[in-house]
C-alpha cells in the first residue's frame, strides 16, 4: 500500500512539478452544491429526482460568475430541448404501447438523442447538448411512477433547474478569486 502512494505521489509529482494540494474552491463549491440539492430534495415529493439536479449543478459550476452564467444558460436551453423530445418520445411510446425495453424503443430513444444534440449544437452553445441528453434520457428511460409524460417532462426540467440555480448562487456567493497580473492561473480543469 505505501509503495501504491508512493508512485502516485511520484506520478503527480512529474506530471505537474509540484506536490499533492488540497482541492481548490471550485472542487468544494461543486461538493457543496451538490450537498445543497440533496437538501432540497428532503423537502420536494418523490416523484422529484435529485440525480437530475446535482447532475445539472455540477456541470453549471464554472470558475468564474460570468462563465457559470453564460453556461447556466446555455444547459437551459438544452434542457428544455431534451424535455420536449423527451415528452415527445414518451407520448409516441405510449402512442404506440411499446415496451420500455423494445427495440423500436431503443431506436427512437437514439434517433432523439441524435436530434437533441443536432438541435443544441445549432441553436445553441454545443457545451449545453450533453445536459440536454442527460434529461432526455433521464425522462425516457428513468422511471416515472404513474406520472403522466408531460408531468415527468415538466418535473425532470425543474430538477434541473433546480441544479442550475444552485449552482449560480453557489458562484455568486463563493466566487473564486481571480489571479493577479503575473501569477500563474489554474485551468479550470485542474481545479
Amino acid at each position: 500500500m505505501r509503495e501504491f502512494f508512493r508512485r502516485f505521489t511520484a506520478a503527480w509529482s512529474d506530471r505537474h512539478n509540484e506536490p499533492l494540494r488540497f482541492p481548490g474552491l471550485r472542487i468544494i463549491k461543486t461538493s457543496l452544491a451538490v450537498f445543497l440539492c440533496l437538501m432540497v430534495y428532503l423537502l420536494l415529493p418523490q416523484n422529484f429526482n435529485a440525480m437530475t439536479a446535482t447532475i445539472a449543478a455540477v456541470i453549471a459550476i464554472k470558475g468564474t460568475v460570468k462563465d457559470s452564467l453564460l453556461a447556466s444558460f446555455t444547459r437551459l436551453q438544452s434542457t428544455f430541448v431534451g424535455a420536449v423530445f423527451g415528452l415527445i418520445i414518451l407520448e409516441i411510446r405510449q402512442l404506440l404501447d411499446l415496451e420500455f425495453t423494445s427495440l423500436l424503443y431503443y431506436l427512437l430513444l437514439s434517433f432523439f438523442v441524435l436530434v437533441v444534440i443536432w438541435i443544441s449544437v445549432s441553436f445553441f452553445r454545443s457545451d449545453g447538448a450533453i445536459l440536454g441528453v442527460v434529461v432526455l434520457l433521464v425522462i425516457a428511460i428513468g422511471p416515472i411512477y404513474g406520472m403522466t409524460p408531460l408531468e415527468a417532462a415538466t418535473t425532470r426540467f425543474l430538477d434541473t433547474l433546480i441544479g442550475i440555480v444552485i449552482a449560480l448562487l453557489i458562484n455568486v456567493v463563493l466566487p473564486i478569486p481571480q489571479p493577479k497580473e503575473g501569477e500563474r492561473r489554474i485551468p479550470d480543469n485542474e481545479q
